[in-house]
């Protein structure tokens, strides 16, 4: 089970519609499984389809516990891509599906694509 900030949902939640068709995609910040922000990595890119982290422009930080995007449909499933991004980013990981409004449209995995469960604190 993980946990995340109402802050934070609403800010992952909101930013997904406003990107909405195109992807969102940034870094959890917290400790263990309690997500208390997300970082917005510099000059990455939102596309139809597609989002992606530039790497070179993320900061050593021991907080970054995990990922986020969202998919502009309804499905909130982690496609083989993901799976493999899930190994470089930590041990949550987050997917919003269309209509980005609510944490029943966040599905929670953990490193190995196992749902998990997501509640706020």
């Amino acid at each position: 089970m993980a946990l995340i900030r109402e802050a934070a949902l609403e800010f992952i939640l909101g930013v997904s519609r406003e990107l909405y068709p195109r992807e969102f995609v940034g870094l959890l910040r917290g400790r263990e499984d309690v997500i208390e922000e997300v970082l917005v990595v510099p000059a990455s890119l939102y596309g139809q389809g597609f989002a992606q982290v530039k790497w070179a422009h993320v900061p050593l930080d021991k907080s970054i516990i995990g990922s986020v995007h969202s998919h502009p449909s309804h499905n909130n499933k982690p496609s083989k891509t993901d799976l493999r991004y899930f190994n470089r980013t930590g041990d949550i990981h987050l997917i919003v599906a269309y209509p980005h409004k609510s944490i029943s449209d966040i599905a929670c995995y953990l490193r190995d694509g196992t749902p998990t469960q997501l509640t706020t604190s």
